[in-house]
């Protein structure tokens, strides 16, 4: 009951004060989080979570104040290292470092480098400061591995499969203008001429984890690949897509099968020619009644123009590249304050003038947006409904 009354008092706000409750909520939020890592210091200072008969600390944070154990762990964690770096509290305070990027450094911090390393993180998003306290450990070796972890049903992957060799699936939303889908043809070829999930065939298939470990070079192909491919964000469609294209070139046994195939096709061409041969047809003759055949079949420029369609929604595949290399393969959509989205994922091709009111495919008419930010512009411009 309170929740509805709640949603109707939210539902009245306007976006400015929706933003603004939101802003101060996470403000309230975070100073709760420093008084909560006080008590913490507190408590664990005065042992007083062992004369209320709990040990160690993490059972106080998990069975007292029923934390998970990854925010047990954060907490404690942020508090010790704010205990023993003040510095880290007025960082907090000034909100330039999130309680999570405390934790994270907290491994690393010294009384040698903590100036240096609380100077480099303030004011830096997590990712970042993962990078950072990354740079500054040595990366533990990585047994490479692959085993088995159990059996699946096929069915749970039902929604993704369409993405798994698709790049830049088109999203169908009326008044938007997406990128086109790689050829139905060859996802049909792929598949045997059938769908790839058939319900009367469909058996629990073995899944097995694998482990290794990467260079910067190869997570910054990684991030590239998935930009390309844009909606497949699954890895495994990604790495198996490229280690297909990687087997047709260079695996033997389908180059041989490729040979195989070029050698029967050229012998069945010599033997239909040795047959026209053998009925006195000469290829040259052949050639002639076909050329001449097909001079006198051809349309007129009239009828061609008349065939083609006077406006098409396909955008070339250049064009496209193009586009999407301008963009540097992120959403182009920008708020009235200047802040850009810069997603990565679900990329279309959008009309800045929309192509149903006249919006062409020139390079400064097309930008790159998300598949939120595509819609979102449709319905302000009344292109499609809420």
């Amino acid at each position: 009951m309170m929740t509805k009354k709640m949603d109707s008092v939210l539902a009245k706000l306007s976006n400015h004060e929706i933003i603004r409750k939101g802003d101060r909520a996470v403000h309230s939020r975070h100073e709760l989080s420093i008084e909560i890592l006080d008590c913490l210091v507190e408590i664990e200072g005065r042992s007083i979570f062992l004369k209320e008969g709990y040990s160690p600390l993490f059972d106080y944070c998990t069975r007292r104040w029923h934390y998970s154990p990854p925010k047990a762990g954060r907490f404690i964690a942020a508090a010790r290292c704010m205990k023993n770096f003040p510095a880290v509290r007025n960082l907090l305070s000034r909100r330039r470092i999130t309680l999570c990027g405390v934790s994270g450094i907290a491994g690393i911090l010294t009384h040698e480098n903590s100036n240096r390393i609380l100077q480099v993180v303030s004011g830096k998003k997590f990712v970042e400061i993962e990078k950072i306290v990354a740079s500054l450990k040595i990366a533990p070796k990585t047994r490479e591995s692959i085993r088995p972890i159990g059996l699946q049903s096929p069915a749970g992957d039902r929604d993704r499969s369409a993405d798994r060799e698709v790049l830049f699936q088109p999203d169908r939303t009326p008044g938007n203008d997406q990128i086109d889908s790689e050829s139905s043809d060859d996802r049909a070829d792929q598949s045997g001429g059938h769908s790839q999930f058939d319900s009367s065939q469909e058996k629990p298939e073995h899944r097995y984890e694998i482990r290794f470990s990467a260079s910067e070079e190869f997570c910054r192909d990684l991030e590239r690949a998935k930009r390309v491919c844009s909606r497949s964000w699954n890895l495994e469609a990604i790495l198996g897509r490229a280690i297909k294209d990687l087997l047709e070139k260079r695996d033997p046994e389908r180059k041989e099968a490729r040979r195989k195939k070029r050698e029967a096709r050229k012998q069945s061409k010599s033997e239909s020619q040795a047959q026209r041969l053998g009925k006195g047809n000469s290829p040259v003759k052949s050639a002639a009644v076909s050329g001449s055949k097909s001079a006198d079949e051809k349309e007129s420029p009239g009828k061609v123009a008349e065939a083609l369609p006077v406006r098409s929604r396909h955008i070339p595949a250049p064009l496209r590249d193009a586009v999407f290399n301008r963009d540097k393969g992120r959403c182009t959509y920008t708020s009235s304050l200047g802040v850009q989205c810069d997603s990565t994922a679900h990329l279309q091709i959008d009309h800045v003038t929309p192509f149903c009111r006249g919006g062409g495919h020139s390079l400064d008419d097309l930008r790159l947006l998300c598949g939120k930010h595509n819609r979102l512009a449709a319905r302000e411009m009344s292109l499609t409904k809420r």
